[in-house]
């Protein structure tokens, strides 16, 4: 099975995200801390945020000690959602090329005609 280019570069570019927040809500003050470590699982916290509430649940629906309320669980959900964001923007990215590319070549054959006659 061959991984999507443009999903293996928003994920490295999410993880290289989640690296520096990190790194900075552990040096930070604890109000600070608490808000760079959300930061750092935005993609999970923004998607499982609005699952719970349509599924009934209030949010989360586990107890803060658990282990599903950690960068346990919330950084590969936050990997896998930037995956799927990069797959679909090189999907919607081959489906431009393949059927606007042709269309501007011929446009740009037609401009370069108009011109070079003068």
């Amino acid at each position: 099975m061959r991984l999507n280019k443009g999903g293996l570069i928003v994920s490295a570019i999410y993880i290289v995200h989640f690296l520096v927040f990190s790194c900075f809500s552990y040096f930070a003050g604890l109000k600070a801390s608490v808000l760079l470590a959300e930061f750092a699982v935005l993609p999970a916290g923004l998607i499982l945020g609005s699952i719970w509430p349509l599924l009934g649940l209030h949010d989360p629906p586990f107890d803060a000690d658990l282990w599903m309320n950690s960068y346990v669980f919330y950084f590969p959900v936050s990997l896998f959602i930037s995956y799927m964001v990069g797959w679909a923007l090189h999907a919607f990215w081959r489906l431009l090329a393949r059927y606007v590319a042709p269309r501007l070549d011929r446009l740009d054959e037609r401009l370069v005609r108009r011109f070079h006659r003068d």
